[in-house]
This record gives C-alpha cells, structure tokens and sequence, in this order.
C-alpha cells in the first residue's frame, strides 16, 4: 500500500506541475517544466502492477453491470460499453521483457473497456488508473495491454474539474469465450490521487465489482 501510496504522489506531483505550466502568461510558458510523455506514465503504472502492491479494501455487496453509475463520495463512474475483439496486435502497458509486439492467437480475445469517470466535488481532482483492475474467476489480476486502435484513447490519467468528465479506454487479453468470466474492479480511493484529498477518501477504499457478461 506504501508503493501504491508513492506513486500516487509522484503522479499528482508531477500532474500538478503539468497543469500549472499551462497557464497564458508569456513567463510562465518559458519556464514550463518538462511534462511526462504517456509512455513515462505507462511505465510507472505497468511497475507497480508487476509489484502487486494493491490496497487491501472492502468489497461493496453489490455486483454492477455494464452502463451502471456507480457513485462514491463525488466521483461517478461508469463502465459503459465492453467490446471483443478476435484479431490484432498489442504490447503490454509499459512493455514487457521480450519487448516485442504480441499477436492476438485463435484462442484469445481482446476486451476493450470503455469507462467514463466524473467529477463533482470542489476545485479539481487527479486521476489515474490505477483504481481498475480485471480478475478471473481465480480472483488473479491480468495486465494490461495497448494497441495502435487504442492510441489517444487510453484511461491513463489526468486533472478533471468540477462538474467535467473524462472518458476513456483500457483493454485485457483473455481467453477466447471467457469475458463472463471476469470482472473489473473499480477502487476510487486508488484512482484518486489528489494529495489534499486522501485523508477524507481514504474511507472510501471500497472494491466495487463491475460484471462484463
């Protein structure tokens, strides 16, 4: 939880600088710190989901369904659609040891989760996704994957005002004809990474199970 902690740190430190260096002001601009690339971003969530560090949280009695808002503290989140796809090329999120691009075998399927996250507290919040996580029947986690279709599309993270949404993608291989065997899920605690604000959502580390069948 330590590491889940650090990291969550390090990416509202460096979202925050990333935000502030967008401001109008002509000497501002000049002194815009570097921003992190998507493939940084990449790297350090795909570290700590090979370290396994996950929050031990409460699980809601509740089992959800695909396009049902679930509402915790003033986040709103929805898993909106989940698609299949049979064919195709991926890598894993942040790259994986052989560093080589993967083909989807006769026997696999990619899930392609679309969820939307919404903000309705005070001010502004930062997110990541480290608050999602797909598990088999055998309660395991699987990683991660990208593809080329997937590009600008992925639920990575970011700075989301009040009363605005954000809407993106994250995407598994599994086993072909097995999607109602897992489930996604979704912790707003880990996917809440505003550093002022973890004290009061600390409460609200609670695993809310979504079904993809």
């Amino acid at each position: 939880m330590k590491k889940v902690l650090l990291l969550l740190f390090v990416l509202t430190i460096g979202l925050a600088l990333s935000a502030c260096s967008q401001s109008s002001d002509a000497s501002a601009e000049k002194e815009k710190p570097k921003e992190k690339t998507q493939e940084e971003l990449e790297k350090e969530l795909d570290k700590e989901l090979k370290e396994g560090d996950v929050s031990k949280a409460k699980k809601d009695d509740k089992i959800h369904k695909i396009g049902e808002t679930i509402k915790v503290n003033d986040i709103n989140f929805t898993v909106n659609k989940v698609d299949s796809v049979q064919e195709g090329q991926y890598d894993y999120l942040g790259g994986d040891e052989d560093n080589k691009i993967k083909t989807v075998k006769d026997d696999e399927e990619r899930l392609i989760i679309e969820v939307t996250l919404e903000y309705l507290g005070k001010g502004s919040m930062i997110y990541t996704p480290l608050g999602l996580d797909l598990k088999d029947k055998k309660n395991k986690s699987v990683r991660p994957v990208i593809s080329m279709e997937e590009k600008g599309k992925l639920f990575l993270g970011g700075t989301l005002a009040s009363g605005k949404k954000v809407t993106g993608v994250v995407s598994y291989v599994i086993p072909k004809g097995e999607q109602k065997n897992y489930t996604l899920v979704y912790n707003p605690f880990l996917t809440d990474s505003t550093s002022e604000r973890m004290e009061k959502s600390a409460k609200y580390d609670i695993d809310y199970l979504i079904k993809l069948d």
